[in-house]
């Protein structure tokens, strides 16, 4: 759970479930930074080199569609692709702490 700036509760799994449901998309982690809302996103390139999209268009897309459904408070501020798969624990969970 992260803590807004203005005392809101947010829950990053309800964010990133909805940038993994993009379809460009393998994975993603939400983090905060300076007090905004940053999601991290490994692309699925295969599917995107084979739609035409490029990181760039990716990243807008993402923003415009996850901010579209999220209350005002869990708005995301930017993304950023990632080159490498997140690392994992031994049962395949992001380790969150790396990525702050």
């Amino acid at each position: 759970m992260l803590l807004s700036s203005n005392g809101q509760n947010i829950y990053p799994e309800e964010i990133e479930c909805e940038i993994n449901n993009i379809p460009y998309v393998s994975e993603s982690l939400v983090v905060s930074r300076n007090g905004l809302l940053v999601a991290l996103v490994y692309p699925d390139d295969l599917n995107m080199k084979s739609h035409g999209m490029t990181a760039c268009m990716l990243a807008e897309e993402i923003k415009r569609a996850v901010n579209a459904r999220m209350p005002k408070y869990s708005l995301i501020s930017g993304v950023e692709i990632m080159a490498e798969p997140f690392l994992k624990t031994p049962k395949m969970s992001i380790k969150r702490f790396l990525y702050r």
